[in-house]
């Protein structure tokens, strides 16, 4: 004890609130020593509380600053002289360069019983008085779900995770499969004939003919309450599917008075608080890649066109959650929906901070409708009319590998002598009414029309599911307006901090409810994206934004509050990980396991260095190895379209802006010469790269001429400068390598 306080009297000062250092102390290193404290007071719940206390004033409220943690700390921990030498030494060692321990030792007082050797003791002692008993009949009758689900696994309501060690073996050792998911398509169908039996279990007409349309398969309808329909949900996603929900009442709580009882719009209900709103409204029927679009009051538009049924105008895509007013009215008040997983979106943006900020809102009359198109980002789509029918025509998202697809093609007149390859794709077509939710997996092409009348929402989706989509949107960085980057960052954080406060609000315990196993699910998916982005040697973010260090932050934590997975380590596991030092840690090998975690981290980083090395060469943007003159395939208006490079540069600085008056699709990446600003009533150019939602004027066209804009974010990347073989000279623009799909050889 007086070795470490000396040590502590030597590398820390106090005097009076100023707090003065041997070398740099970072709050989150700070803060991670108070965490580890506190939990290695769980003996003495008080006391931890109180410590606990101390990292929200600090980190959370940020109500302190570290010289006042550090001297709350050094005076909660007069109490117990093992917590406050931990507590000195590691500040300590921080500032002399040292490790962290992984997790904290016990400072005495009484634990809850929630160690790893408990719950194996209960995981033994729960298999052993649940052993399954076969089950036979003799009188032929087929055994029901309840009977079966003992025997096949069939989900009965409340599960389990897996227990440790049973998983893959039984108890002689020997391996056994894991037993199959048994559902009503299980069962044998009885038919009435041998031809019923052929013509139903054989396919047939599943290709149509040049002539004819594309087939449309049925969309299938899935009830929230059903028992399997996670599972289904879960799969038709993974295949690209999409599907109806049914029978969640709260998914539009916002618009419960909008819709009289004759299934017409209150208009009154509908415009009350919000009809001095402007809204996006676009010309009936666009076609056109530059669609007039104007803004009206929202009374106008309903008052003037939507009440006397005219068509010239349809609400096209209102983002209401961004609009102070509307967002104020209508956000956090709907119920997310079960079946799927937790909306990264809802962490994104401050302004509305527990809601999805891509919600829209659509109102036009019948016949209106929108090009058949795609919506990049990575990002599911759902669509739940208010009032009214909507008919979504949908393709599944392998046509939108096909080069020809987005340059020629009319979806609602489809050539097929022209595109065979789409005779080879699933496409749907299916009308949804109110009480109904359609679900479209990211990259899904769709077109929407109205059968009658319609007021409807759209909303965008992103969780664990639907991650890779996510993640490849934001390596090719495929969607301007869509910040992947933050919406990660900003998931991963919040998630986190979620799941601290209810470890430490329930005595250094992870309750099993599931709203907090659904965040333990996110925050497994979250640990893996950073993963994946750590292993990326270019990424499209900040350099502030460190992956890997929230990678180990997510690591610790999910060691420390997800004790359950510990005991589902695999047996021939090696990997120097964070978990595997944990469990070393936990069982008194930590010095024999940290050697060998040494070793495997330097074996593997010259491992690391020479695939890097050897594959640099091959990246995208190298392989591609343009040249002024080339001709490339250019992802851009949401179609593809061949450009001719004008410029190739390495490592620019390109900024990313919105302009105000235009829809995100027309957002596009320009130098810092190509930016103004208005000062005294003079138009200056900038000197410097402007922050993100900077307003800014942009230079656009042959002839310069000036739009308001806002900036998105600014990055630095190799680019080039190009210009459209359809378009005029005004389009020319600087172009992502993740935007270009492939190089043409000119003849």
């Amino acid at each position: 004890m007086e070795t470490a306080a000396a040590a502590f009297e030597q590398h820390v000062e106090l005097d009076e609130g100023v707090l003065a250092t041997s070398a740099p102390l970072e709050n989150g290193q700070l803060d991670r020593i108070i965490l580890q404290v506190s939990e290695g007071l769980a003996g003495y719940p008080e006391l931890s509380q109180k410590t606990y206390k101390l990292h929200t004033q600090l980190m959370e409220e940020k109500t302190i600053g570290a010289a006042f943690a550090i001297q709350g700390m050094l005076e909660l921990l007069q109490a117990n002289e093992k917590a406050l030498e931990y507590f000195k030494s590691n500040i300590v060692g921080v500032l002399t360069g040292q490790l962290l321990p992984v997790c904290p030792p016990c400072f005495g007082g009484t634990i809850p019983v929630t160690t790893v050797e408990a719950a194996v003791t209960k995981e033994e002692v729960s298999a052993s008085e649940t052993a399954v008993v076969p089950v036979t009949k003799d009188d032929g009758e087929t055994p029901t779900q309840e009977k079966l689900a003992p025997i096949f696994g069939i989900q009965t309501g409340k599960e389990k995770r897996p227990k440790a060690g049973n998983s893959d073996t039984n108890v002689n050792g020997n391996d056994v499969a894991a037993p199959p998911l048994r559902t009503e398509l299980a069962e044998e169908t009885k038919y009435d004939s041998e031809e019923a039996k052929t013509w139903a279990t054989n396919p047939t007409y599943t290709i149509p003919a040049q002539w004819e349309h594309l087939y449309f398969k049925q969309v299938e309808v899935i009830h929230v309450n059903n028992r399997l329909a996670k599972e289904k949900v879960q799969a038709k996603r993974f295949a690209g599917e999409p599907f109806l929900l049914e029978g969640h009442a709260g998914w539009l709580k916002f618009a419960d008075n909008w819709v009289k009882p004759d299934g017409t719009l209150n208009t009154a209900a509908f415009l009350h608080g919000i009809h001095d709103v402007k809204v996006p409204v676009l010309e009936r029927n666009y076609e056109e890649l530059d669609p007039i679009k104007t803004h009206l009051p929202l009374s106008y538009y309903v008052k003037n066109y939507w009440e006397h049924g005219k068509s010239d105008y349809y609400l096209h895509q209102w983002q209401f959650p961004l609009d102070p007013k509307a967002g104020a009215l209508l956000c956090h008040k709907s119920e997310e929906l079960p079946v799927l997983g937790d909306n990264l979106l809802l962490y994104w943006l401050d302004a509305v901070r527990g809601d999805n900020p891509l919600q829209y809102l659509f109102m036009g009359q019948k016949s209106t409708r929108s090009r058949m198109h795609l919506d990049p980002g990575g990002l599911g789509i759902t669509i739940a009319p208010i009032i009214g029918t909507k008919r979504v025509t949908m393709v599944h998202r392998e046509a939108a590998k096909l080069d020809s697809v987005h340059e020629s093609v009319n979806f609602h007149d489809v050539d097929l002598d022209k595109i065979p390859q789409l005779a080879f794709l699933p496409a749907w077509q299916v009308d949804i009414k109110p009480g109904q939710i359609l679900y479209m997996p990211e990259g899904t092409l769709h077109a929407c029309e109205n059968v009658t009348a319609c007021l409807s929402c759209h909303r965008f989706h992103a969780d664990t599911v639907s991650l890779t989509g996510f993640l490849r949107s934001f390596l090719a960085q495929d969607s301007q307006s869509i910040n992947h980057a933050e919406i990660l960052w900003n998931a991963a954080h919040d998630v986190m901090s979620a799941i601290e406060e209810i470890y430490h609000a329930n005595n250094q315990v992870l309750d099993k409810t599931v709203a907090t196993l659904r965040k333990l699910d996110t925050l497994r998916g979250l640990r893996h994206a950073c993963r994946i982005l750590s292993l990326e040697q270019v990424l499209p973010t900040e350099d502030s934004w460190d992956w890997k260090k929230l990678l180990d932050d997510i690591d610790i934590l999910l060691v420390r509050v997800d004790s359950s997975a510990k005991l589902n380590k695999k047996r021939s596991s090696t990997h120097g990980s964070t978990p595997t030092k944990a469990m070393a840690s936990l069982k008194g090998e930590e010095a024999a396991e940290a050697k060998h975690i040494i070793k495997a981290a330097a074996n593997k980083k010259k491992q690391t260095k020479n695939k890097a090395e050897a594959t640099a060469a091959s990246t995208h943007w190298d392989s591609l190895n343009l040249k002024v003159g080339d001709t490339i395939g250019v992802q851009v208006f949401e179609k593809r379209n061949r450009a001719e490079v004008l410029k190739v540069a390495q490592d620019k600085v390109l900024v990313l802006i919105h302009y105000s008056d235009w829809e995100s699709i027309y957002d596009e990446f320009l130098p810092v010469s190509s930016l103004y600003q208005r000062k005294k009533g003079k138009k200056v150019a900038l000197k410097k790269t402007p922050e993100v939602q900077e307003a800014v004027m942009a230079r656009w066209g042959s002839k310069g001429d000036l739009y308001n804009a806002i900036v998105l974010k600014a990055v630095r990347t190799n680019a080039c400068y190009v210009h459209y073989l359809k378009y005029e000279k005004d389009w020319d623009q600087w172009v992502l390598p993740g935007h270009i799909f492939r190089k043409y050889h000119n003849p």
